[in-house]
C-alpha cells in the first residue's frame, strides 16, 4: 500500500489549489460569468414545486456558508424529507407549497463532521447516497483502493476525501437523517451491461440494509446525466425492479406534481456558492 500523495482535503483553499493553474483561472472566470447571469434568476413561476439542492461535501471552513444557504432556502420554501417528497408527488392532488429536499452524493466523512451537526441545529432533513464499496475507507490508509474513485470524478477538482464509516452512518440515522444507494463502485451505468447495473444496485442495497437495519428505498445515479450517464428508458426501470422507489438524476429544474419519482431532477450546489452564483445554480434550468 503506497499511501496518498497529499493529505485529505479539508479546506476550500486546498480544494481550489488541487486544480492546475489554467483550470483555476478558467474556473474563476466561469464563476464570475455565472454570478452575473444569476443576478437575474428568479424562483420558478409555479406556485408549487420541489427543488433538490444536492451537495458532495461541506469542508471545515464552509460550515457557516452551508448554514447560511439553508437559512436562505427557508425564505422561499420549507424542507421535506425524501420519503415525504415521494408521497407528495405520487399521492396528492396538490403539493401544497414550495419545498426543498437536501441530498448529498458520494458519502464523504465531512458529511458527518460538518454537514450533519448543522442539519440537526436547523432541523433540516437530508438524504445521503453511498457508494458502498468505499464506505469506511480513508485517504491515509486506503489510497490504493480510493485512487480510481477520485481519478474518475465528475469534477476537475483533484478531490481527496475520507469516506463515512458505518458507525458514523448509524449515528446520522439515529439523528433523523436517511441513506440511499449510489451504486456499489460508483459505476457509470450507461457504460455497463444491464446485468452489471442490476448487480451494482442490488449489492449496494443489500449492504446498506444489512449495515443500517432499515430499508434502502432510494437510488441516486452516479454522474446522473440522462442519455450520457444512464439510459432513461432502461435504468430507472431496473432500479424499480430491484426495489427502489426513486431514481435521482442531475438534470436541473423543479419537480412538479405528477412528475415521476423515478426521474427526479436535482440542482448541483456547493456550500461556497453565494449571491448570483447560488441563484444561478438554484433557479436556472440549463
Amino acid at each position: 500500500m503506497t499511501g496518498a500523495p497529499i493529505p485529505p482535503i479539508t479546506r476550500v483553499k486546498d480544494l481550489i489549489a488541487s486544480r492546475p493553474l489554467v483550470e483555476r483561472l478558467l474556473g474563476g472566470a466561469r464563476m464570475t460569468a455565472l454570478s452575473i447571469r444569476g443576478l437575474l434568476a428568479r424562483p420558478p413561476a409555479d406556485s408549487e414545486w420541489v427543488i433538490f439542492p444536492f451537495y458532495h461535501w461541506v469542508l471545515d471552513d464552509e460550515r457557516g456558508a452551508f448554514a447560511e444557504q439553508l437559512r436562505n432556502f427557508r425564505k422561499y420554501g420549507d424542507f421535506l424529507a425524501l420519503d415525504d417528497v415521494v408521497s407528495l408527488l405520487g399521492n396528492s392532488d396538490r403539493l401544497g407549497g414550495r419545498f426543498f429536499c437536501i441530498t448529498f452524493d458520494d458519502g464523504f466523512s465531512n458529511c458527518y463532521t460538518n454537514a450533519a451537526p448543522i442539519l440537526a441545529d436547523l432541523n433540516v432533513p437530508a438524504a445521503f447516497f453511498l457508494p458502498t464499496n468505499y464506505i469506511g475507507l480513508s485517504v491515509d490508509k486506503d489510497w490504493d483502493r480510493l485512487a480510481p474513485f477520485f481519478a474518475n470524478s465528475w469534477t476537475r477538482f483533484r478531490r481527496r476525501f475520507d469516506f463515512l464509516t458505518w458507525d458514523q452512518c448509524r449515528a446520522m440515522l439515529r439523528a433523523g437523517l436517511s441513506f440511499g444507494s449510489h451504486t456499489h463502485t460508483h459505476m457509470r451505468l450507461i457504460s455497463n451491461t444491464s446485468s452489471d447495473v442490476r448487480r451494482e444496485m442490488e449489492t449496494s442495497k443489500q449492504i446498506i440494509e444489512r449495515e443500517l437495519g432499515v430499508p434502502c428505498r432510494h437510488f441516486a445515479c452516479p454522474w446522473g446525466r440522462p442519455g450520457r450517464d444512464f439510459d432513461p428508458a432502461a435504468h430507472p426501470q431496473i432500479a424499480a425492479e430491484v426495489g427502489y422507489e426513486t431514481f435521482l438524476t442531475v438534470q436541473e429544474g423543479p419537480n412538479l406534481l405528477g412528475d415521476s419519482p423515478m426521474m427526479l431532477r436535482r440542482n448541483a450546489v456547493t456550500p461556497s456558492f453565494r449571491g448570483g452564483c447560488l441563484r444561478y445554480h438554484l433557479w436556472l434550468t440549463r
